[in-house]
């Protein structure tokens, strides 16, 4: 079994749309204006909601949540330094942090404050 997909909630989806799209290459696979934002990650979806609006029953099953969640993407260890910089050209603050020979993981928060992790799936063991 794996994940097939996970969900975070954002104050802003259009902002989340421009960040996770321009900044992260994430590609938009459904969008409801003002509800959810639906993004394709590689062999996984990624489904951002606006926490106000996914409470009321609509299109989807009801998703109740908040801002403050957190989730790592898989990066190959080489990227590492692609990546930070990338981030920090995004006007982000980074977080490195390693795990000893497992690899190193970047911290850093979307615009609506959840905590997003850049690691290697080595840290795990994987």
């Amino acid at each position: 079994m794996r994940v097939l997909e996970t969900c975070l909630y954002v104050h802003d989806l259009d902002e989340a749309e421009a960040f996770y799209v321009n900044v992260l290459g994430f590609q938009v696979f459904a969008r409801l204006a003002g509800r959810h934002l639906f993004l394709r990650a590689q062999d996984a979806m990624l489904l951002l909601f606006d926490p106000r609006e996914s409470v009321k029953p609509g299109s989807t099953p009801v998703h109740a949540g908040s801002v403050g969640g957190h989730v790592c993407f898989a990066m190959a260890p080489q990227e590492a330094e692609t990546w930070h910089a990338r981030l920090v050209a995004a006007g982000l603050s980074v977080t490195r942090y390693r795990w000893g020979e497992r690899g190193e993981s970047l911290y850093f928060h979307d615009p609506s404050g959840n905590l997003l992790e850049l690691a290697p799936p080595r840290i795990w063991g994987l």
